[in-house]
């Protein structure tokens, strides 16, 4: 496997979140149509060795307060004693991300995050999220586990350098390369786990591999803003949400310019 710039391949859960359109060309701060939001948390693998980079807490908003589109997510800016103790619920297993939902009654949300009021109770705030099934997906110990690599251009050409083909051969072994990411998660599963690569869509370029454009660049924008710009161009070519019929989402992109520090980061 030759994908060696941790930078420029960053892994993600399918349940990755688009960009809030509205927010970000107003610019201004504007109050939440609904109520609550999905509570979601983001572990990162730093690069540097002992470095253990802080949980990330962010919110999937409402479809309502995201132009229409499911599966928006957005940094959760609060005080540090509501993180804190948000923290500590996730860490204790009280509150399991992409299933318990944060009353957020008075938030506001802008471009970058979800404001919440000084005042609120994190604790008395939490509820079971409703739905059937949450958005986070934990990785299975067995049977088939659904994977997708997306091969991102930013609006100003950069774009990995690898063709579709070679990196579904580095990330799946579908060609000539004996020890990829496949194969890894196989053996260390003693092969009761199989990675199956794509779903044959008609997208893809590669086995598992489909190809996207993004409208903004990846010098000038945080890890955040590309992920959300990623995966609102996913959902439009594939014509779904993600997570969709995938366990897991591959995004690569070209370099990591801004907010770096870390070699992947999942839900």
């Amino acid at each position: 496997m030759h994908l060696q710039s941790a930078a420029a391949f960053l892994a993600l859960l399918a349940s990755a979140c688009p960009h809030v359109t509205h927010a970000k060309q107003q610019g201004l701060r504007r109050k939440l149509a609904a109520d609550d939001c999905t509570i979601m948390a983001v572990e990162a693998l730093g690069l540097e060795e002992g470095e253990d980079p802080e949980m990330i807490v962010e919110c999937e908003l409402n479809p309502d307060d995201a132009d229409g589109v499911s599966g928006i997510s957005l940094l959760l800016d609060a005080n540090p004693a509501q993180l804190g103790a948000l923290k500590q619920l996730i860490n204790n297993g009280e509150v399991t991300p992409g299933h318990h939902k944060l009353n957020i009654v008075g938030a506001e949300i802008d471009d970058s995050a979800v404001h919440v009021p000084p005042g609120l109770d994190i604790a008395s705030s939490v509820r079971q999220n409703v739905e059937k099934e949450g958005r986070r997906r934990l990785v299975d110990t067995i049977g088939n586990l659904n994977m997708l690599l997306v091969k991102v251009t930013d609006v100003g050409g950069l774009v990995y350098p690898d063709s579709a083909t070679t990196m579904s051969d580095e990330v799946f072994g579908t060609g000539v390369d004996p020890v990829n990411l496949k194969s890894g998660l196989e053996e260390c599963s003693w092969d009761k786990l199989t990675v199956v690569p794509g779903l044959s869509d008609p997208n893809e370029v590669a086995t598992g591999v489909i190809e996207v454009d993004i409208g903004i660049s990846f010098t000038n924008n945080t890890r955040g803003t590309i992920r959300n710009a990623i995966t609102t161009a996913v959902q439009t070519k594939l014509g779904h949400s993600l997570p969709g019929p995938y366990d897991y989402v591959l995004y690569s992109v070209q370099n990591c310019y801004v907010d770096c520090g870390w070699a992947a980061y999942a839900y």
